[in-house]
């Protein structure tokens, strides 16, 4: 199949369409891609050095400068955030063929399609266990910050968290892709919280993947890790900071959670949820 794929690849060097595109490849297709910040406006079908090359398939990930009325048909787009996020986007997603999001509550005709790792790159490096508890994310909301007073981990990393004086936390800068995979394999607890209370991440199946995680809990969180969600996740910050303490001291019951959370999420890699597009 010759798939279309839209996504700000070139222009940031951590953006998930590298593993889209490593997926649908992992599979037999051939990608072509249109990084649509890098060379806004309206896509051109590359004649010049591929005459008659028309794709099968159109797959935009995000996407809230592209106008879908220019693509061919079928197009599909998936969108990760919360739709009141991006004011209007609601009215753009009614052009695509089919919409799919890892967001729950999910919005009408979406469709929840939840997704964040890939084994070959989000595993356990080997790494020594040197940092307790880690964080990693970018400083953008006060949900964020009101969670992380409280629960106060080891080490930050990030953006927009140089103005916090907090005596008790290393603060790093932004650790993306393989180097988040590196630094998170070094934790003995990864932290996860989303932005704001709708659901889901894909950082949480990136530390689920690389280290034993807790994780604030929203929507579609039971749904992924089934069982054991209560042991795993709080509601409150103080629930939080609890849980953080409890299991940085169980090493053991810490390592067999952390089993067990890999094989929750084993189902949600990229490459399942293109197989799920494409099936859908």
């Amino acid at each position: 199949m010759r798939v279309l794929l839209v996504t700000p690849l070139y222009s940031q060097h951590y953006d998930a369409g590298h593993l889209w595109l490593k997926a649908f490849n992992d599979l037999g297709h051939l990608c072509e891609v249109w990084d649509y910040r890098l060379q806004p406006g309206r896509y051109k079908i590359p004649t010049e050095y591929a005459p008659g090359w028309q794709p099968n398939l159109v797959m935009v990930l995000k996407g809230e400068s592209v106008d879908p009325t220019t693509l061919p048909h079928p197009r599909f787009c998936y969108w990760p955030d919360a739709l009141e996020r991006t004011p209007g986007i609601e009215q753009v997603l009614q052009q695509y063929d089919r919409v799919y999001t890892p967001v729950r509550p999910t919005p009408p005709r979406m469709v929840w399609l939840p997704t964040g790792w890939d084994p070959d790159i989000h595993r356990y490096t080997g790494a020594s266990k040197d940092i307790d508890s880690l964080y990693i994310g970018t400083n953008n909301s006060d949900r964020k910050r009101h969670y992380l007073a409280a629960i106060k981990p080891q080490v930050v990393a990030g953006n927009g968290w140089g103005n916090i004086r907090e005596p008790s936390i290393t603060f790093l800068p932004p650790h993306y892709l393989h180097d988040f995979v590196s630094l998170t394999s070094r934790a003995k607890v990864a932290i996860n919280i989303h932005q704001g209370p709708v659901g889901l991440n894909r950082k949480l199946f990136e530390c689920c993947a690389c280290a034993f995680t807790i994780t604030d809990r929203v929507p579609g969180v039971e749904e992924v890790l089934g069982d054991i969600t209560e042991a795993v996740s709080f509601t409150t910050p103080e629930e939080g900071k609890t849980l953080l303490e409890k299991w940085g001291k169980d090493d053991r019951g810490r390592e067999e959670m952390w089993q067990k959370e890999r094989e929750r999420i084993a189902p949600y890699t990229y490459l399942n949820a293109v197989l799920k597009s494409l099936e859908l």
